[in-house]
């Protein structure tokens, strides 16, 4: 699957070499299990072809690993002939889950020395899927990030919405994250980034990051904070404007980052405009604040992503405003 958005049969035979690939690897001297994977293989070329580039991918993502290929399947020889010497390619697979719910492309640049993909879910849709190194990501609704997998160096971009990442352990490869003038370091560790307009939200559950600027001029005054350069650890949330290049760092409940997961949407002295900016993303229309003294007020409350209209209904009743559905999308309007 190179340079194009793939079919829905398409995904479904990437998920399938996948779980083939995670199956295969669980239980590697399992006779009746690589019968059926043959067997499967056997029913369509293309899903041979599909597991074939799952293989590549791997390898792509990690290129010390020595390459055993496995056997083709065929009608000659006969499978008895063949069982023996498969394992060893078995052993070397490796998950490349695409879940359902979660679109992904992937291509190899022509030196084949990275790996880059890109996974992308719609809006009020979510989605998770595994890595090629083993990290776990969960995209909440109309979020996309793209990931570049090098000997050294594992580089996502969250390039809209958000994503909260659980880290496989590689020491010798940081993981870093760039999100809208942020960027993230992390080894083992589970946390989230959400990414606006003019705002990233970076949350941390487990374990400990490293924020630094993003800013490719090498400026480290690009970023001022009030704990410059210290890392952000479980607990902790920091928050970075790009309008006053800005980071500020709070205290937050571990079990609240990435709520969204759970369908709860909650926001700490937020701008509304922020908030609705968000919201958009779980929502059916698009919802717009135009007015500049409205959108800077700071939120701070608990929205549940199935329940959006009903929540901006009571906005009513906190702020100075009024609701409006003009075709396409919700505005929030001065009220009087």
């Amino acid at each position: 699957m190179t340079g194009s958005t793939p079919t829905s049969a398409d995904l479904d035979r990437m998920a399938a070499a996948a779980d083939w690939l995670v199956r295969l690897l669980d239980a590697p001297c399992d006779e009746a299990l690589a019968d059926a994977w043959l067997q499967w293989c056997e029913e369509d070329p293309r899903n041979l072809q599909e597991f074939h580039s799952a293989q590549l991918v791997w390898h792509a993502a990690n290129p010390s690993a020595p390459k055993v290929p496995l056997p083709e399947p065929a009608s000659t020889p006969p499978r008895v002939a063949r069982r023996t010497n498969r394992y060893a390619g078995f052993a070397l697979a490796a998950s490349v889950l695409i879940a359902v719910g979660i679109g992904s492309f992937a291509f190899l640049r022509s030196d084949r020395d990275e790996l880059l993909q890109s996974y992308a879910t719609p809006i009020a849709g979510t989605g998770s899927s595994v890595l090629p190194d083993g990290s776990r990501v969960e995209l909440g609704a109309d979020s996309r990030i793209t990931t570049r997998y090098t000997a050294s160096q594992r580089l996502i971009s969250v390039d809209v919405g958000e994503a909260y990442f659980l880290v496989a352990k590689d020491p010798g490869r940081p993981f870093l994250v760039a999100a809208g003038g942020m960027k993230v370091t992390a080894v083992g560790t589970a946390f989230n980034v959400r990414r606006n307009s003019d705002r990233v939200v970076i949350a941390v559950s487990e374990g400990r990051v490293q924020l630094d600027s993003d800013d490719e001029s090498g400026n480290d005054a690009a970023i001022t904070s009030q704990s410059a350069r210290t890392p952000l650890v479980a607990g902790q949330q920091a928050v970075y404007n790009s309008g006053s290049r800005m980071v500020t760092i709070a205290e937050i409940s571990p079990t609240d980052v990435a709520s969204w997961r759970n369908g709860v949407l909650k926001y700490m002295h937020e701008p509304l405009g922020s908030v609705a900016e968000d919201l958009s993303r779980y929502h059916n229309k698009r919802i717009v604040i135009s007015d500049a003294r409205l959108s800077a007020m700071p939120f701070t409350g608990t929205v549940f992503s199935s329940r959006i209209g009903d929540a901006l209904k009571a906005l009513e009743s906190v702020f100075p405003l009024q609701v409006q559905e003009r075709g396409d999308a919700i505005e929030l309007v001065p009220s009087g």
